[in-house]
C-alpha cells in the first residue's frame, strides 16, 4: 500500500467567459476547521480534461494565472470533488 499526502477539495465551476477560456474555470475550496467552513484557494482555468477508465477517472489539466504554474488534478465523482497533492 502506497500512502500519499492526498487533500480533498470541493469545486464551482463557471463559464463566464467562454471565448477566453474554452474549456471553463474551476475555483477549488478546501475544508478547513479553524474557518468554520470552506476556504476558497482560487479559481484556476481548466485546460484540458480528460476521462478514463471505469469507474471513470477525470484528470483535468488546470492553470494557475498568479504563479503561472498548470498542474492535474484528480476526480471519481464526476468532478464533484477533486483531489491533487497539496
Amino acid at each position: 500500500m502506497i500512502k500519499t499526502n492526498m487533500k480533498e477539495y470541493k469545486a464551482t465551476y463557471t463559464s463566464k467567459a467562454p471565448f477566453a477560456y474554452p474549456h471553463g474555470k474551476v475555483t477549488l475550496h478546501r475544508f478547513s476547521p479553524a474557518h468554520d467552513g470552506h476556504v476558497a484557494l482560487g479559481t484556476y482555468h481548466i485546460m484540458n480534461w480528460h476521462t478514463a477508465g471505469w469507474p471513470h477517472l477525470e484528470t483535468v489539466q488546470v492553470w494557475n494565472p498568479i504563479n503561472k504554474r498548470m498542474f492535474e488534478i484528480y476526480s471519481s465523482d464526476e468532478g464533484k470533488t477533486f483531489t491533487f497533492n497539496g
